[in-house]
């Protein structure tokens, strides 16, 4: 009797070891923190369509050998997703059939990697998204685990140039305007002029005799300080390629310089149309469309301002 009672104690024992042992192997393949604290200052992002690579200069992103400035805030999900990944749990070895299974090949994948002074800080290879799409499937620094990881990864990185370009024109702030001048299609050209600042402000126009209604011009030039393009145009395209008119060819005066700007307008060829405009800036390389809205923000003349 007391044998068989010794036996049972030492089965219950073994039992026991086994589910803690269990417990502290699943533990294991758990909840996993990727982290990094450096800031890197080269993403490359590899997806199906195209590879992107961000690079950082002066606290400043930009896109590709091109340089195109990138938009901020999408940089900075970027960098925050790749340092800082949370995996839930490993749910397979690195095989090929299970990287076929999460689609974690060439042609389905997404691979992304962060570097910080050339060395490598984190790689990533992102396949499908699982049944919630703020989940996905991924391999980390090359390891031969694949890990669900939660956030939307793969929205996240299914990204393109296009949709991380700046359409950011010009940005000043826009006490800092000091004048512009407007030539228009026919010859025609006036200017303004802001002189001081505060109570001490002083305005000039360039048609003799004529007061200058100040909140209407302060208005005006102000509306000007941002420049947004709808669309960039690739760059090899130039004015003669796209046709159209000159409409209004631009100075603005801000802090000792003069940004230019060239507004093109494409008349509309049928009722159910209507005109289009596109430009060109001395503060980009690039041509980009406008919208109607924007291109009409600059063409004022001098009764919009006087008194």
């Amino acid at each position: 009797m007391k044998a068989r009672k010794l036996v049972l104690i030492i089965a219950d024992l073994l039992l026991l070891a086994l589910v803690i042992v269990q417990g502290i192997a699943k533990a294991r393949d758990g909840v996993k923190n990727f982290k990094f604290d450096e800031s890197p200052d080269e993403i490359t992002i590899t997806t199906p369509a195209e590879t992107i690579k961000l690079s950082c200069q002066d606290e400043k992103w930009f896109i590709n050998d091109q340089k195109y400035p990138a938009i901020d805030y999408s940089v900075e999900s970027i960098v925050e997703s790749i340092s800082s990944i949370r995996a839930l749990d490993k749910v397979a070895s690195v095989n090929e059939n299970n990287l076929n299974k999460y689609e974690l090949v060439a042609g389905k994948k997404i691979t992304v990697e962060a570097k910080k002074d050339g060395k490598l800080l984190r790689s990533i290879e992102i396949g499908k998204s699982a049944s919630s799409s703020s989940q996905s499937y991924i391999t980390i620094d090359g390891g031969n685990n694949i890990y669900l990881a939660s956030g939307s990864l793969r929205n996240t990185f299914d990204t393109s140039v296009k949709s991380l370009r700046s359409n950011i024109v010009w940005s000043y702030d826009a006490n800092t305007l000091s004048s512009i001048s407007i030539k228009k299609a026919d010859g025609s050209e006036w200017g303004l002029t802001r002189v001081g600042s505060g109570d001490q402000t002083s305005w000039t126009i360039s048609l003799p005799d004529t007061e200058v209604d100040s909140e209407k011009a302060k208005s005006f030039l102000e509306s000007l300080a941002k420049l947004t393009a709808s669309n960039w145009y690739a760059d090899d395209v130039n004015a003669d390629a796209l046709g159209g008119e000159l409409f209004l060819t631009v100075k603005l005066g801000h802090t000792f310089e003069i940004a230019t700007l060239d507004i093109y307008k494409k008349a509309a060829q049928s009722d159910d149309e209507e005109d289009t405009y596109y430009a060109k800036s001395s503060e980009s390389p690039y041509l980009f469309d406008l919208s109607s809205y924007m291109a009409e923000k600059f063409n004022k003349n001098i009764e919009d301002v006087k008194k």
